[in-house]
């Protein structure tokens, strides 16, 4: 009954809101950032990026040398350096008993730490361990990043990035100049899905929140998701974008038929709101019966993505009047619309980045019962010269076990 209570008074002080900011000069305020502080402040709400074969030495070549303590030492300075102007780094994430707060900082906010070199396709799984810097409970890391030196001198980095700072556009942004100014020593080629088969397997991820909580990796084909999207969008009247193609292609699963997907959309900065992460949900297989079927669909998707990224969509407007709540009572709010109405968040999320090699799906502390799919570039190239993309899902382990099949399947019989 209490939380039934607390999410009526929410809803109703939340529609107050909405009207006080449309009818007043009451300062909207970012409801992203400020929810992603209350639902996102567990381990596997964190995500994972990275980047593969950088040249360390390409600053000075002269001085390259196979000493590893000499390359650790140079990668690390030289990271500090190239951190410095990523104003997206220098945030500090406060903790408090309710809630977490991103806190902009005096310099980029990052521990570093070393692994062994991997010589094989194990060389693309994420590390176990991340060398966290030792805090009180006051505060967190915000990005913990690992590198894998090879013996040529080259490094493949790895970053988790506290989802409560930081985002996964602007991070990526920041790993592609990354890329550009060092270079990388030898070409990177991918693992094809049956090479990386082996390690298709749940990994447990620790959580204070979940139970039965599983991460899996995969690299998959998309040949026929990109073959198909070109043939579709040579006749549709508005083009298909990729997350849509992939969400329409789920849908025919018989095991994902159901599902409320609900994927992220980059907002851009408007006036004093900052950049930030809205989402689009969708069930592409209520269109399929309907009389428009796959442009329907197209053109609903296109608007809720505009209505997006202008921050007219109700959703937007409702996190952002959320945000004027106190902690408890916003917390109660947004977790009830993830974990009951999956109108608000669906019950399977899907982002997509496609700069990024590979990336790890965050998952926040409730919701997104059907699991969370991270995919990143779907044009890597392979031994083969196929096309590959990475996709990591986090859920329950009885939900996600065979997600990765299943998605290779519904890509296939496109």
């Amino acid at each position: 009954m209490g939380t039934k209570l607390s999410v009526l008074a929410g809803v109703s002080l939340v529609m107050l809101n909405r009207a006080l900011t449309r009818l007043s000069p009451r300062r909207r305020k970012d409801g992203w950032r400020r929810g992603a502080g209350l639902v996102l402040r567990d381990l596997p709400a964190t995500f994972v990026l990275s980047a593969f074969a950088l040249d360390v030495w390409s600053d000075e070549p002269a001085n390259r040398t196979k000493a590893l303590s000499t390359t650790q030492a140079h990668l690390r300075e030289r990271l500090a350096k190239s951190l410095v102007g990523s104003r997206e780094c220098h945030v500090r994430v406060r903790r408090t008993e309710s809630e977490d707060v991103a806190e902009l900082g005096d310099g980029a906010n990052y521990s570093l730490a070393f692994e062994p070199w991997i010589d094989s396709y194990e060389r693309f799984v994420r590390p176990e361990e991340w060398g966290e810097r030792d805090h009180d409970d006051s505060s967190r890391d915000l990005l913990n990043i690992v590198a894998r030196i090879a013996p040529n001198g080259c490094a493949d980095l790895w970053f988790r990035i506290n989802h409560v700072g930081t985002d996964g556009v602007p991070t990526q942004e920041m790993i592609s100049r990354l890329e550009s100014e060092w270079g990388t020593a030898t070409p990177v080629l991918f693992p094809t899905p049956e090479q990386f088969a082996p390690h298709v397997r749940p990994r447990s991820c620790r959580s204070a929140s979940r139970t039965d909580l599983c991460e899996m990796q995969a690299f998959t084909d998309f040949t026929p998701l990109r073959a198909w999207r070109k043939k579709v969008n040579a006749t549709l009247p508005e083009s298909i974008t990729v997350s849509a193609a992939l969400m329409w292609c789920l849908s025919a699963h018989s095991e994902l038929s159901q599902v409320r997907i609900g994927t992220t959309v980059d907002v851009p900065a408007m006036g004093h709101l900052p950049r930030c992460v809205g989402v689009v949900v969708m069930r592409p297989s209520g269109y399929r019966s309907g009389p428009n079927g796959l442009s329907g669909y197209v053109r609903e998707f296109n608007r809720q993505i505009e209505l997006t990224r202008t921050r007219r969509s109700s959703g937007a407007k409702t996190l952002d009047a959320c945000a004027h709540l106190p902690p408890k009572l916003a917390s109660t709010l947004l977790r009830y619309a993830l974990e009951v109405d999956t109108r608000a968040f669906g019950t399977m999320g899907l982002t997509i980045l496609k700069d990024a090699k590979v990336f790890g799906a965050p998952l926040g502390d409730t919701g997104h019962q059907d699991g969370f799919i991270a995919v990143g570039s779907i044009n890597l190239p392979t031994s083969d010269s196929r096309k590959v993309g990475c996709v990591h899902i986090k859920g329950s382990a009885a939900r996600i076990g065979d997600y990765a099949q299943v998605i290779q399947q519904a890509i296939d019989q496109m």
